[in-house]
């Protein structure tokens, strides 16, 4: 018998050809979890690029979300005729801005991540492509819990307190990453094909956020005088269940509807569907990106 058969019976298959692209998810998921080191270190190399190991570069981290959000607060208060003196609507912009930073920044980095400079290791290496987006997602992440404590001044400034909702901001931490990454990913494949829209994403990002109640309170919807139309419409939002939920979280219960177990079922049901239907196409796909990019 063959020395080599028997230390080594079984034999490498690196990817087998599908009607439908998708490789076989149990070998794929496999070969994702060798390289975890791997998107472990790219994302803390990407961290030291942003300069976030030096000072300077970790005080931006922390005060970019609070300078735009000294900004909305101001536009807000002068839109709206309540002032520039309320400062649980200030911790409420400041709170949100943060977690909308996280999650626009997954979208476009992940975005970006298999065309851009990383093309060189996707067309010369066999490494699963989803590990690149899978990085971009831990560096925002890292950036966005360590860079969060910032917000607890405005936290206690507005006495905003604590609250049983704060035991489901992890769980929010988590679902936001999983939506924003199955977009990511849908995203990664279409900019493969049309380069521009990472051009767009940036302003998309901030019209969705427009849309959602990041800079505007998800109560305003369930008023008395705002249509029904107008609700459903907002509603439909991803984020909107996602942006309500972190509010009750961070300051509360605000209103009787919506509950707060609702919306985490909502945005759970919305991120689960996005990050399974992301990472299927994303893998169908993935064998185009070498020769495309």
């Amino acid at each position: 018998m063959d020395r080599a058969a028997t230390t080594n019976p079984e034999p490498l298959i690196t990817r087998k050809a599908t009607r439908s692209g998708i490789p076989n998810l149990r070998q794929y998921l496999t070969e994702v979890w060798r390289y975890r080191a791997f998107a472990y270190y790219w994302s803390k190399a990407d961290v030291k690029a942003r300069n976030f190991e030096t000072f300077l570069g970790r005080l931006w981290h922390y005060i970019n979300p609070v300078l735009f959000g000294l900004i909305y607060f101001v536009f807000v208060g002068i839109i709206s005729g309540g002032g520039l003196t309320d400062a649980e609507r200030l911790a409420l912009i400041v709170g949100n801005l943060y977690l909308w930073v996280f999650f626009s920044s997954v979208i476009i980095s992940g975005t970006t991540s298999v065309s851009s400079g990383t093309a060189g290791i996707t067309a010369q290496s066999s490494i699963p492509r989803v590990i690149l987006p899978t990085a971009s997602m831990i560096t925002a992440a890292n950036l966005f819990i360590r860079s969060m404590v910032a917000y607890i001044p405005f936290h206690l400034l507005a006495g905003r307190g604590l609250y049983p909702q704060m035991l489901w901001i992890p769980l929010l931490i988590a679902l936001t990453g999983l939506f924003a990454f199955g977009i990511s990913l849908v995203l990664a494949v279409v900019n493969v094909y049309v380069r521009d829209i990472s051009r767009l994403l940036p302003h998309l990002t901030r019209l969705w956020m427009y849309l959602s109640p990041v800079i505007w309170a998800y109560t305003t919807v369930f008023a008395s005088d705002v249509p029904d139309t107008v609700r459903r419409l907002a509603e439909a939002n991803p984020m909107f269940s996602g942006m309500a939920a972190w509010t009750m979280a961070l300051g509360g219960v605000q209103a009787d509807q919506p509950t707060m177990v609702s919306q985490v079922l909502i945005f759970a049901g919305w991120a689960a569907v996005t990050g399974v239907v992301g990472f299927l196409y994303f893998v169908s796909r993935e064998d185009e990106f070498a020769v495309r990019g």
